[in-house]
């Protein structure tokens, strides 16, 4: 499963970024945990009620999140579920916002997720990328990996002459620095 989680960002990223030469990527690899909570204002599910709130623990990620159901349909086996939502991720430097498309085994207490940015403020203004995240639930608790890659456009800003070439594996001090600039 963990090739799956690598190797499908990366292609989709390729795929979808025909200007990724002008963007500024950082590798993303991290840990997450979240709670079910009471859905809120700021990341209402109207429909489902089913939202969570964590943390992501390092890297470009690090930071508080909220994420609230959009659909969560059975499938054929009882104790799988699929799902859609939105997981809001703010950070120092900024917000994230990631469109989640899972599969939740609670027989087996297992989740996958495929996540594409969808937007973002700060130093994620503009922000595109894929990532997986996968993990294991217990009761109210997830807890899991989050694997990808962030891109964020270049700015005029940016250092002249440096090449950007697609792939800084982390450039989360630059995104700090862009938000405060």
């Amino acid at each position: 499963m963990r090739l799956v989680s690598t190797a499908v960002p990366a292609l989709a990223l390729a795929l979808a970024s025909g200007g990724a030469r002008a963007a500024r990527c950082t590798a993303i690899d991290t840990t997450i945990a979240t709670t079910l909570s009471p859905c809120s204002a700021h990341n209402p599910s109207p429909t489902v009620g089913l939202c969570t709130v964590g943390t992501v623990y390092s890297g470009a990620l690090a930071g508080t999140t909220s994420f609230a159901a959009a659909t969560f349909t059975p499938t054929h086996v009882e104790t799988v579920f699929h799902y859609t939502g939105n997981l809001i991720i703010w950070t120092r430097a900024g917000t994230l916002t990631i469109r989640d498309r899972g599969v939740l085994d609670m027989g087996k207490g297992a989740y996958f997720e495929f996540q594409n940015v969808v937007a973002g403020t700060g130093a994620f203004a503009g922000a595109k990328g894929m990532l997986t995240s996968q993990g294991q639930f217990s009761g109210a608790s997830f807890s899991g990996s989050i694997t990808g890659k962030v891109c964020r456009p270049s700015r005029h800003h940016d250092h002249p002459g440096r090449h950007h070439d697609g792939d800084d594996e982390d450039d989360s001090a630059g995104a700090e620095d862009s938000a405060t600039e």
